[in-house]
């Protein structure tokens, strides 16, 4: 990977935000009223050398009873 070039982690990124997505429609199947919320920080230089980004996924359920 070239300076800049962040190709191989935006892969990763959009590959964890596409799981978490299924999951989520996985979970909306089993009748569960759900929000994914989702925040992303990075790239970032990590002590290892390489370049990180750091997401936080929030899981929202509620009850429809209510």
């Amino acid at each position: 990977m070239t300076t800049g070039d962040y190709s191989g982690i935006d892969e990763d990124v959009a590959e964890i935000r596409r799981k978490v997505d299924s999951l989520a429609l996985d979970l909306q199947g089993l009748g569960l009223d759900i929000r994914v919320s989702t925040e992303e920080y990075g790239p970032e230089n990590n002590p290892e050398g390489g370049i990180s980004r750091t997401l936080t996924f929030s899981f929202t359920v509620w009850d429809r009873e209510s």
